[in-house]
């Protein structure tokens, strides 16, 4: 029997899952809880405005603009995963783990929840459950 290893970043793409929920309409702020979520090394970054971090080298680290632009949100959808419209502002984002769906009145946040809650079981499930579910869709 093999002990998952708990990533600290879960919560935080948790978290990013219920800020979107709770969102009425695109926000930079929510732009910037989102690249914190997938980006765990912004944090460490020092702030210099709302979803704007500063580099070591001095550059500045903008977030993209996940929930007002499409194509931004759909550079979210993990790798190996893709994109289904489900209509009626429902996201689904499908793939070989499985399939997750993001609802939201903003298209471009379902997009966001879908692939956010793709991400937390593709990128945290233990390996050997990875190995299974690959073997299982042969």
């Amino acid at each position: 029997m093999a002990i998952a290893v708990i990533n600290p970043n879960r919560s935080a793409l948790n978290a990013a899952v219920r800020a979107c929920a709770g969102a009425s309409a695109a926000d930079r702020q929510l732009d910037a809880i989102i690249a914190s979520a997938v980006f765990p090394a912004l944090t460490s970054l020092p702030v210099l405005g709302t979803a704007v971090w500063r580099h070591e080298d001095g550059t500045r680290v903008r977030a993209l603009r996940y929930s007002g632009s499409r194509s931004a949100a759909t550079t979210l959808v993990p790798a190996g995963c893709w994109l289904e419209d489900g209509g009626n502002s429902i996201a689904k984002v499908c793939g070989p783990e499985g399939e997750w769906e993001g609802i939201h009145s903003v298209g471009e946040i379902a997009i966001c929840i879908a692939a956010l809650k793709a991400r937390i079981d593709v990128e945290h499930s233990p390996p050997e459950m990875q190995k299974i579910l690959s073997v299982r869709d042969r």
